[in-house]
């Protein structure tokens, strides 16, 4: 994500700091993939961390996790 690459150029604690409730989210969709909202496109499905949302899909017995935008981006269509 290119938000988490500029910081984590300007400062690195910043971006852990920024990186982590991304990968709270990955391993909790791990073991619950349901818990996250169905999306306008069938088979996607999206998950609200902090002012972000992630698309996310299972695929072959895991989550795969497509997208990360903020929430006041437009979705972006099919």
């Amino acid at each position: 994500m290119a938000e988490i690459a500029y910081l984590a150029e300007r400062n690195p604690a910043a971006a852990a700091t920024v990186i982590a409730p991304f990968q709270e989210a990955r391993r909790t969709l791990a073991k619950h993939p349901d818990i996250a909202r169905p999306g306008p496109i069938m088979g996607l499905r999206h998950v609200i961390v902090g002012p972000y949302v992630l698309t996310i899909r299972r695929k072959a017995g895991s989550v795969e996790i497509l997208s990360i935008r903020h929430g006041r981006q437009a979705e972006p269509k099919e």
